[in-house]
């Protein structure tokens, strides 16, 4: 299932000619994740994640400028893919007609802190990932 959230796009991500810099797409896609598993996890057998994934593989494709303006930016986010120790968020940022203004696609694997290294997800975690699974 895609979730929607809209971002509030911040004055300091804009260049001198009023676009949104290239950097600032990565943080709107980190909001639109978090958004999205703090909105569908908690009070789940997957909350445990919640703070535990870390980044490790993104790629944003950019496909038009974005001048800023005062509407916030709607982003859709889903999960596309979820594996034994990784699960694949995909992301389009734009609800324009004229489609998306980037889309980005982010591998997550979960994180034991206290041993210092990656983790598999549970046998719980994974069930509650694959409900949202959109393809």
């Amino acid at each position: 299932m895609k979730h929607r959230t809209e971002i509030l796009v911040r004055w300091g991500d804009m260049d001198s000619m009023a676009h949104i810099n290239n950097i600032a797409w990565a943080a709107y896609l980190q909001e639109a994740r978090a958004h999205m598993f703090g909105f569908h996890l908690r009070g789940t057998d997957a909350q445990s994640l919640l703070g535990s994934l870390v980044v490790a593989k993104i790629r944003i494709r950019f496909l038009r400028p974005m001048v800023a303006g005062l509407e916030p930016l709607v982003a859709h986010a889903w999960i596309s893919e979820v594996r034994a120790a990784s699960l694949t968020v995909e992301c389009e940022l734009g609800d324009d007609p004229t489609g998306p203004y980037c889309t980005g696609t982010t591998v997550l694997a979960p994180f034991d802190f206290t041993a210092d290294r990656l983790r598999r997800l549970t046998a719980a975690e994974t069930v509650v990932l694959q409900e949202f699974v959109e393809v």
